[in-house]
């Protein structure tokens, strides 16, 4: 059964909580200006209190696969498809549309993605027998 976390619909709660999957979300970042964590899904934004260091562990412990990629933003790892550098983002979308999601990263944290996205490739490939012609 997956996982799922209550968060508020609005940033100020009017609109009460909903269960939203782990696996929905794309990523998190906290937004100092409401003091709240945002959490991106590829249909709404959610809010809740606390910090995204503190976010990130719960849904790591919950079966996520987070990773911190500034001192802003936590990515979900298998959510990301493509990435750029130089400025660096994260992109949950194959191909580019107009208004895609994209999630900011600094040098350290667009390596470590690269890191990670590079062992989950290596665990999820199938080995196959090639024939060796002579």
């Amino acid at each position: 059964m997956e996982q799922r976390v209550s968060l508020l619909v609005d940033p100020k709660g009017k609109s009460g909580v909903v269960p939203v999957l782990i696996s929905d979300i794309l990523y998190l970042s906290y937004i100092s200006k409401i003091r709240k964590v945002a959490f991106y899904t590829a249909d709404a934004t959610y809010y809740i209190m606390g910090s995204k260091e503190q976010w990130t562990e719960v849904l790591n412990n919950s079966g996520g696969n987070f990773l911190d990629v500034d001192r802003h933003n936590s990515v979900n790892i298998s959510k990301v498809k493509r990435t750029d550098a130089k400025p660096y983002f994260a992109y949950f979308e194959k191909f580019r549309r107009i208004k895609e999601l994209k999630c900011s990263m600094s040098a350290r944290g667009y390596n470590d993605l690269k890191k990670e996205q590079s062992v989950v490739i290596v665990e999820n490939s199938i080995k196959k027998l090639v024939p060796e012609f002579r």
